[in-house]
């Protein structure tokens, strides 16, 4: 006796169906989205006698059309998948490892204002404000449960890692009462108390995001940062493509990683101590996520044979794949231990490498036998990178 899977059944039962006449333009499964107009009107309500009728206005007149209508084909619009919405709040709250910050879909120029008018309304006054390096300093200012201390907040605004967004990072700072306040302020790498920077982060957040005041700039504000960009696309004539990340190598894992799944890309084996992603690109996976609907898969399983390849190997066996012999710059893969030895393999996929280089981390693509690609190729695997850092 044979097993079925519940996918064969299934498509059998389809197979079974279709014969039946539900498919098609006169079955159950059919496009009604022209049905509407085929819609005829009713005569108006008759009151029985000797009940007088109510005088009723039209609540939804519908206009009168004259001559025959051409009823050409109409394509109704599918809704927009979840993917697309993501990103679009304008204010969200991030988090990596005990470190949180605030992103505004909103450039620092606009952001700038909303912050002074967020603190001025919540009475905290501030010590000193540079909008060329993006800092803002309150006072000095009591918590009622704790009269022995007095605290203080350093708000930290900077341009974020996609265009026209901006990250605002908050410092907590505790000292004794009895400490002078004219003294120089140490801040510490580190919130002097996670739960007073996390009351600050969640009424902050709340403040931008239902601020109704517009999108007002600041003149003062438009050289935060010094123009700093933290992202960059780099393509030196003659030289190799790469990204060029201003963000400390945690950040910058946790974000290209972020990237790599999502999108064309799956991430199938990664290693951060030697700053490795062994990944797929697949352009046309975007599309047949948004585009191939209900019944896609049907038939194939909705299988990504490229990707279940992939995942089929491990780490070490695609660095043993790596040629040695390769004296493509820079040397990506130097020192690193389990390299090459084994035959040529044709493994699908790419390798991306993460590499602190002059205080940033450049992020480069490479085939996986740890050969450069064409200049179109990267550039184009790159971008994709690009716009899905978070």
């Amino acid at each position: 006796m044979r097993n079925f899977t519940a996918g064969a059944v299934l498509c059998a039962a389809v197979t079974t169906l279709s014969g039946c006449g539900i498919f098609g333009q006169d079955g159950y499964f059919r496009d009604r989205g022209d049905d509407y107009q085929l819609a005829d009107s009713l005569p108006p309500l008759q009151m029985p006698e000797g009940v007088t009728s109510k005088h009723q206005e039209e609540l939804y007149e519908v206009p009168q059309i004259s001559g025959e209508v051409d009823r050409g084909e109409f394509v109704v619009p599918r809704p927009q998948a979840l993917s697309v919405n993501v990103g679009l709040d304008r204010v969200k709250i991030q988090k990596l490892g005990n470190r949180r910050w605030v992103l505004v879909n909103q450039p620092p120029d606009e952001v700038w204002p909303q912050l002074h008018y967020f603190l001025r309304t919540t009475g905290l006054q501030l010590a000193m404000s540079d909008a060329g390096a993006g800092t803002m300093e309150t006072t000095w200012l009591t918590f009622g449960e704790n009269p022995d201390t007095k605290d203080k907040y350093r708000l930290q605004v900077e341009s974020g890692v996609q265009p026209d967004t901006t990250e605002i990072h908050v410092r907590h700072l505790s000292a004794p009462m009895e400490a002078p306040a004219s003294a120089a302020v140490i801040w510490p790498a580190q919130s002097s108390s996670p739960e007073r920077e996390g009351w600050m982060i969640d009424e902050m957040s709340s403040a931008l995001a239902t601020d109704s005041t517009g999108a007002a700039a600041s003149l003062v504000a438009q050289a935060i940062g010094g123009g700093k960009v933290k992202v960059q696309v780099m393509e030196p004539a003659g030289k190799e493509p790469y990204i060029a990340l201003d963000l400390a190598m945690n950040r910058a894992w946790a974000t290209v990683s972020h990237a790599l799944n999502t999108g064309a890309y799956r991430l199938h084996k990664e290693d951060s101590d030697i700053g490795v992603f062994y990944v797929t690109y697949d352009s046309e996976r975007e599309l047949a996520d948004d585009e191939d609907g209900w019944f896609s898969g049907w038939g194939s399983g909705g299988e990504d044979k490229q990707a279940k390849a992939a995942d089929a190997y491990s780490l070490q066996q695609v660095l043993a794949n790596i040629d040695m012999s390769s004296t493509a710059e820079p040397a990506l893969f130097a020192n690193m231990q389990g390299l090459g030895g084994a035959p040529n393999s044709n493994i699908p996929g790419y390798l991306v490498v993460l590499r602190n280089v002059d205080n940033a981390i450049e992020v480069r693509i490479r085939s996986t036998r740890g050969l450069p690609l064409s200049r179109a190729k990267a550039s184009e695997l790159l971008m994709a990178i690009r716009q899905n850092l978070i």
